[in-house]
């Protein structure tokens, strides 16, 4: 008779026990999808144009802009805001510079911010500002500091 009350026992608690953690389970699934919603994984690369480059894999906000990820990839970014938008001019202490100007031309150096195209599979240089980019899920970015030479 004890044998059985102890199995009816066991029973109960083990029921009670699984609901407990099946009920935690599906909280904490909620959860996770509900943060999968707002935010965005990403991928920056740094290439110092001398066969030197850094990869960055990071978390950012839903909305988040390529320029917003590079700030939290690095925290040495020099820039300029304008009415153009951000005009990055330095990562990691490598700065641009303007080599020469004329009244037709001008060369030197800068950063410059390209896209991964998935259906190229290539780099693409954007068209848009990097602080009017926003990232979608799994973007792939990259700031290239190039040599530029320029006439009109």
């Amino acid at each position: 008779m004890f044998a059985l009350l102890g199995l009816v026992v066991w029973a109960a608690a083990a029921t009670l026990t699984a609901a407990y953690y099946y009920t935690q389970y599906t909280e904490t699934r909620g959860a996770f999808e509900q943060w999968k919603s707002i935010v965005a994984n990403t991928s920056i690369l740094i290439d110092y144009g001398n066969g030197t480059a850094d990869w960055h894999n990071e978390t950012v906000l839903a909305g988040s802009t390529a320029f917003d990820a590079l700030l939290t990839a690095t925290k040495d970014v020099k820039y300029n805001m304008s009415l153009n938008g951000a005009y990055v001019w330095s990562i990691n202490g490598l700065a641009g510079s303007k080599e020469t100007q004329t009244p037709t031309s001008a060369t030197g150096t800068s950063w410059f911010f390209y896209c991964w195209s998935s259906t190229g599979s290539n780099w693409t240089l954007s068209s848009t500002g990097a602080d009017q980019y926003i990232l979608k899920p799994n973007d792939s970015t990259a700031w290239r500091f190039e040599h530029y030479s320029y006439s009109w």
